[in-house]
């Protein structure tokens, strides 16, 4: 049996595994205060959904091919349950694994067994996986500076509930939104550059 179905399993287990942490951890987020960073665990846990997805669906097309039913799957998958610091740096440590080594050696081995289809799509959401790494660290970077809810300038801050704007610096630590009365929370700084 080639490797390529295999590895396509072992991928679609470890986006399986990486939807429901990030479902988690954007629980914790929310808990913790940072409305923002939950719902890009929100955010990101669907896009593990489709990336799951897509590797079920290119398995299911070795099995026209080949007989198999079940798969042995043995990697290492992040056992992480903490708090919100603790979860982005076990997600940045599982997507860094997944951009930097699973996904180039799946991409690899189905090339050489004549799958560039495969190989291709999974260099693909490869690079969706590195962008997940890179803004998850930048997240994990403004909480541990303490610049989360506050830049040293003024920025236009956008409350995530209804879409209130107000200009300053610093939000308080007891700032509610004068519009639907969110805390300080719901806010981000107006743009995706965190």
């Amino acid at each position: 049996m080639k490797e390529t179905p295999k590895k396509l399993f072992a991928a679609y287990v470890g986006e399986s595994q990486a939807r429901n942490r990030y479902t988690f951890f954007a629980k914790v987020a929310k808990k913790d205060g940072y409305a923002l960073i939950s719902k890009i665990f929100e955010e990101t846990a669907m896009q593990e959904l489709q990336h799951g997805t897509w590797f079920y669906k290119m398995l299911q097309d070795f099995k026209k091919e080949e007989k198999f039913d079940d798969f042995k799957v043995c990697e290492e998958y992040p056992t992480t349950y903490g708090n919100t610091i603790e979860n982005l740096k076990s997600a940045v440590k599982g997507e860094n694994m997944e951009w930097q080594t699973l996904y180039p050696d799946l991409a690899n081995t189905a090339e050489k067994e004549g799958y560039p289809e495969v190989a291709k799509r999974t260099r693909a959401i490869a690079r969706a996986e590195q962008h997940h790494a890179e803004r998850y660290g930048k997240l994990l970077k403004l909480i541990g500076d303490d610049a989360f809810f506050k830049r040293g300038k003024k920025v236009v801050w956008v409350c995530l509930e209804c879409g209130y704007e107000v200009e300053m610096d610093k939000l308080p630590d007891d700032w509610k939104c004068p519009s639907c009365g969110h805390p300080r929370a719901y806010f981000m700084k107006k743009c995706e550059e965190f």
